[in-house]
């Protein structure tokens, strides 16, 4: 086996660059709410802010269908695409749209229907609380369509190489919805059902800016028919199960905890709960963007087979999100008082809120590990430990907590029960990697019955423990070995060099060994020369794979501009330039390039002398 040493700086500046993309599509399933919420607080009072709250479990669910189809859709289609499958990819992409299109459309006209049962059935029985919340619900419903369908083309969008205009889609929706809010209230004095209607026209607004990519030339999604790929769905709502766990939870937790607040406090508590959601909702843009980043990396490097780079994500991943969750949770914690304030709230919901706040923030960097465990594990396939996470951290020991403390804390259990939650979740997360990682380790050295296999199990860090590839994973794989290449001549040429010495040492034939590192320096040479002219940070990795019937692979991935080395024009040019090119025009099993996430991937099969 060779060494793992991808350039770790190249997927660190991927992440990067689709975190900010994820944390707005993340934002973008709440900030409806979050933004009527401060404008209800401060144009309506307390009592909106409460009737808001209430309608919290079924934006939930708007969400939450959306979240199935998003993160499902998203990890099939990067697995797809890792594997070079884009016949794969457009089927789920219209498989999904189709079947956004069509719960959405439901969820939007059951929920106009029934919007007095729903605010009955949520606790509020009877009085204003019910009036209020029935208005809301009518309103806000006829936009769930449009909730449905914004956070997955979002989705799409950032898998399709156009992030920047989900921030254009969510920038839009914004300003539409501050402008629609207030023309609704104090213009048109509609009250809250007109909030909701002014939120839902304001999802449709983005909708349509990221329809603009779709129907357009540029992009590589591409719409099918989805009737005869109808059972493709079933996999989608498989893989995006633990999402959907995750939103059932989050609705019985916030069901069970305005009871309880109703029932132990006051009013002002549930209103204060319901300011305490937007928190939690900002605050979750930052957890649940790393790991729908994750989701979307891993996806890819998993149909690769590249353990390097998911280890070398997962380290990103978590570097990155507690860095932001720590800086948001200290901000946040010491200036609770003014985020308050910012909800309009009064007397003792105000009170509550401060202590609310406080105690819920502390739980961000601990929500932070256990999300980006979740998606890490959409991403490579493995549901049943997506889901285990997903329902811990969601919410079972938060209400467990609360149910079992609150007589005796009162409204102080349900504050600290976000906290408790996510700490047992992570402590039990732990103690189960160490387990199977333990049995795991032990089948191996056994089958292996080497000293190098004891001495690579006893090596083994904390991420590695908790990767759980499947015993399949890089099976058919004799050795391997990755280069990062600096963005000049000088150091593709000494790749070269490297690339050589490995394909000696590994014993391979002479034809080969010349030909891949005449590649790997033609092909990085005209990154370097062509590609990087607008790129911040450029960078080259080479990777190759000797599989154990003899298969060579070369892959080499980089940052530049979108670009298929295979597609140079070599008519005019001197016959005894690009050789290595030329040569792996001619006799070679495969050449496959594609541009996902922005890098551009090209990878080489080379079968073996007797192929």
């Amino acid at each position: 086996m060779g060494a793992q040493t991808e350039n770790s700086e190249l997927i660190k500046r991927t992440f990067g660059k689709y975190l900010a993309m994820s944390i707005l599509i993340t934002l973008s399933a709440t900030l409806g709410m979050m933004i009527d919420n401060v404008i209800a607080g401060n144009l309506l009072g307390s009592g909106a802010v409460a009737a808001i709250g209430m309608s919290l479990s079924v934006f939930m669910l708007f969400s939450g269908c959306a979240g199935i189809l998003e993160t499902g859709a998203v990890a099939l289609c990067a697995r797809a695409l890792g594997n070079r499958d884009t016949d794969r990819v457009n089927v789920l992409f219209s498989v999904s749209l189709a079947a956004a299109l069509a719960v959405g459309a439901a969820l939007s006209a059951g929920g106009v229907a029934g919007a007095d049962a729903l605010a009955t059935m949520l606790g509020a029985a009877s009085g204003e609380l019910h009036a209020d919340t029935a208005s809301y619900l009518s309103g806000i419903c006829s936009g769930a369509f449009a909730i449905v369908l914004l956070q997955l083309l979002m989705g799409f969008t950032r898998l399709d190489n156009a992030p920047q205009l989900g921030i254009v889609a969510i920038v839009g929706m914004s300003v539409c919805d501050v402008i629609f809010n207030l023309v609704a209230v104090c213009v048109l004095d509609l009250g809250l059902r007109g909030m909701g209607l002014a939120t839902a026209l304001a999802y449709c607004v983005a909708v349509g800016i990221c329809c603009t990519h779709f129907l357009g030339k540029g992009n590589t999604l591409h719409l099918v028919n989805p009737v005869p790929h109808a059972g493709q769905l079933a996999g989608v709502l498989k893989t995006g199960l633990p999402d959907s766990l995750t939103r059932a939870t989050v609705m019985v937790r916030t069901f069970t905890f305005n009871w309880l607040l109703l029932t132990v406090a006051s009013a002002g508590a549930v209103a204060a709960l319901s300011m305490l959601s937007s928190v939690n909702s900002f605050a979750s843009s930052v957890t649940i963007g790393v790991g729908q980043t994750a989701t979307l990396l891993c996806g890819i490097f998993f149909g690769e087979e590249d353990r390097g780079a998911l280890k070398a994500t997962l380290r990103t991943g978590m570097r990155m999100g507690l860095a932001l969750s720590c800086a948001l949770c200290a901000a946040v914690f010491a200036f609770a008082p003014q985020v308050v304030g910012l909800f309009g709230l009064e007397g003792d919901a105000e009170a509550f809120g401060v202590v609310a706040v406080r105690a819920f923030i502390l739980c961000v960097p601990i929500d932070l590990i256990n999300q980006l465990f979740v998606n890490y594990y959409q991403g490579t396939g493995n549901v049943r430990a997506a889901s285990a996470i997903a329902v811990g951290q969601s919410g079972l020991f938060a209400v467990l907590f609360a149910l079992g403390t609150v007589w005796f804390w009162g409204a102080m259990a349900v504050w600290m029960s976000f906290l408790v939650g996510e700490a047992v979740t992570l402590a039990l997360q732990l103690v189960v990697a160490s387990v199977l990682w333990k049995r795991r380790a032990a089948k191996e050295v056994a089958a292996a019955a080497s000293e190098a296999a004891t001495d690579a199990c006893e090596r083994a860090g904390l991420l590695d423990k908790m990767m759980y590839l499947p015993e399949t994973f890089q099976q058919d794989w004799r050795a391997w070995r990755a280069f990062s290449c600096e963005p000049d001549i000088a150091s593709v040429a000494a790749c070269s060099q490297q690339v050589a010495a490995w394909c000696e040492a590994q014993g391979i034939d002479g034809r080969r060994s010349y030909l891949v590192p005449l590649a790997v320096e033609e092909m990085a040479a005209n990154a370097v020369e062509h590609g990087f002219a607008k790129t911040k940070h450029p960078a080259i990795d080479v990777k190759l794979i000797l599989k154990r019937d003899g298969t060579l692979v070369l892959r080499m991935r980089d940052n530049g501009a979108a670009f298929n080395p295979m597609d140079l024009d070599l008519s005019a040019a001197d016959p005894c330039s690009a050789v290595g090119i030329r040569m792996l025009r001619q006799g070679v099993r495969e050449v496959e390039y594609q541009n996902t996430v922005g890098l551009n991937n090209v990878v080489v099969t080379l079968p073996a002398a007797s192929q």
